[in-house]
């Protein structure tokens, strides 16, 4: 099992409206099964960027995850403003990013998808293509109407191919301190270079971001250059 950084955007995923199915569709359903199984954790880079109010760029920082370290090495500051970090800057950044409580690994996907209510939106001789949201449950104080995650699943051997998700209109959450303005998701899967197939891993040119306002300022987060890793077994 492993934490996926990508449910910080999952869990701003929305029950997509359609008819009701007795039982989630089979494929769907086999190919979110499929996906849980032999996961590892997902190392990835994060984008931050302050914005100015027309857009240009007040102040942004690049740093880098890796679940799979100690606690004190996850979060690594590269750059600030397009340069290096000073050492000052890295103290301060890497200890607070880095004293935060590990997250567990988290519960399967299947756990927050609605599938009972996916419906399949179109196909071709290879791919299905379907709809589908998160559970109320999940998804907690989060518009749920706002967001349309789309999953296309190989139905030769029933693994996800790609999923993305976009913002229908802006909304707002933590009790309307802050709204998201756009989400823009691209994930994309292969199958690794090792371990018996119909495993599939997210592929490094998988993209995640989200931009919202928080107390009046724009900010920009993009998540990239993902890489599966080990689960940490330390303590």
């Amino acid at each position: 099992m492993r934490y996926y950084p990508l449910f910080a955007v999952l869990t701003l995923w929305s029950v997509i409206s359609g008819a009701l199915v007795a039982a989630p569709p089979p494929l769907l359903e086999k190919a979110v099964n499929l996906w849980a199984e032999g996961r590892q954790d997902l190392a990835f880079t994060q984008h931050t960027r302050s914005l100015n109010d027309d857009q240009s760029v007040h102040y942004e920082r690049v740093e880098r995850y890796d679940p799979s370290l100690p606690d004190a090495q996850r979060w690594r500051l590269l750059e600030v403003n397009g340069r290096p970090p000073t050492q000052a800057e890295r103290r301060d950044i890497e200890d607070k990013r880095n004293r935060k409580p590990r997250k567990s690994a988290g519960n399967p996907p299947a756990t927050y998808l609605d599938l009972e209510n996916a419906r399949k939106i179109s196909e071709t001789d290879r791919l299905a293509h379907f709809e589908v949201g998160l559970k109320r449950e999940a998804a907690r104080l989060v518009a749920l109407d706002k967001l349309v995650l789309k999953v296309a699943v190989d139905k030769t051997n029933g693994t996800i191919e790609h999923i993305s998700a976009a913002l229908r209109e802006p909304m707002r959450v933590a009790f309307g301190l802050a709204k998201v303005i756009d989400v823009d998701l691209d994930v994309q899967f292969e199958e690794p270079a090792e371990g018996p197939p119909p495993a599939t891993e997210v592929t490094s040119e998988s993209t995640a971001r989200v931009r919202l306002t928080k107390f009046g300022s724009p900010q920009e987060f993009t998540w990239s250059d993902f890489k599966e890793v080990p689960v940490y077994e330390g303590k």
